[in-house]
């Protein structure tokens, strides 16, 4: 498995615990895949041509990865490539970055505050940052080990 080197950011500290319990859960044949950093000029790039600013805990992942599937279903986290916004089922204000779980759920931000969005079957969490969220990642593979 591919890990790409983790940056000194505000999610170095989940980053590396992420890291830590992918090569362990490999071991016990979970699939994970992680991409190369997302190239900072297409940030940019992606902000002007949407007029929508990306909030720093999710540049800080994707400064990390520009995509991962982590053991199997519990988070499947794209690239500014796959940014979707306008979807039908969740708020007009949300910013979908990947799928929690496999069945359906999923994580985004919220264009107008910044805040990180879990859309739960039509229930939404908010969480402050992307370091947050990442920690229940977290908490989900350590269920599995």
């Amino acid at each position: 498995m591919y890990i790409p080197e983790i940056p000194q950011n505000s999610l170095t500290e989940e980053i590396t615990q992420i890291a830590e319990l992918s090569k362990k859960l490999e071991d016990e044949g979970y699939y994970f895949e992680f991409l190369q950093p997302e190239d900072e000029e297409k940030i940019i790039s992606w902000e002007k041509e949407n007029s929508i600013i990306i909030p720093e805990s999710v540049k800080d992942w994707l400064r990390f990865t520009r995509g991962a599937i982590i053991a199997d279903d519990i988070a499947r986290i794209g690239g500014i490539n796959g940014f979707e916004s306008g979807c039908d089922y969740v708020p007009d204000e949300m910013v979908i970055i990947g799928q929690i779980i496999g069945d359906g759920q999923l994580i985004g931000f919220s264009k107008e505050t910044g805040k990180i969005m879990w859309e739960t079957h039509a229930d939404i969490i908010k969480f402050d940052s992307f370091a947050s969220f990442l920690n229940e990642v977290v908490i989900r593979m350590l269920e599995k080990s």
